[in-house]
């Protein structure tokens, strides 16, 4: 398979130490949010704090910075699991001086997903295919009937994010027929 060199390359995920090849975890992070070491969160209060990975299975990014009025502590955490092959628990959690304002956990089935789309500019992503169900500590947050294929926020770049996707299908979870 000499493309899944390039295509790990392309979507920029320097996996473990001595260039291990990304984690499933970390592939998903990537293409579902744009998520890995460095990515500017671009959503919540600290745009300027970038990424940090903390695990890579789960797959875990932290970004910590002042809140808006600089009075608190404020962290955003993304946490992926998997699992099965084609099977991820996500998780968004928002933090204010160590407590947690706001949580919304999914589970997405990506065995059918084909296919990416984006808003402009990128802050939400749309999986062709995405069977997902969620739960939330935030009333509002989880509404399947809505955009049932839609997943927010997503920081990274359309393309990378697209050979992530199939770098998954190559790998981990082969389409489903």
């Amino acid at each position: 398979m000499p493309g899944v060199l390039s295509v790990v390359a392309a979507f920029a995920l320097a996996g473990g130490p001595n260039g291990s090849s990304p984690t499933p975890e970390e592939t998903v992070a990537y293409f579902v949010h744009g998520l890995e070491q460095g990515a500017i969160p671009k959503y919540g209060q600290q745009a300027d704090e970038p990424m940090k990975q903390v695990s890579r299975s789960p797959a875990i990014f932290t970004s910590t910075g002042p809140n808006e009025v600089g009075d608190k502590t404020e962290t955003i955490r993304f946490i992926v699991t998997r699992l099965d092959d084609c099977t991820y628990k996500a998780e968004q959690q928002f933090e204010e001086d160590g407590d947690i304002y706001y949580r919304l956990t999914y589970e997405v089935r990506l065995g059918n997903v084909t296919a990416l789309s984006f808003d402009s500019p990128p802050s939400t992503i749309s999986l062709k295919g995405l069977v997902k169900s969620c739960s939330t500590d935030t009333e509002g947050s989880c509404d399947l009937t809505r955009e049932p294929e839609t997943i927010g926020p997503f920081f990274g770049e359309p393309g990378p994010a697209e050979q992530a996707l199939t770098y998954f299908h190559e790998k981990f979870c082969p389409l489903k027929p």
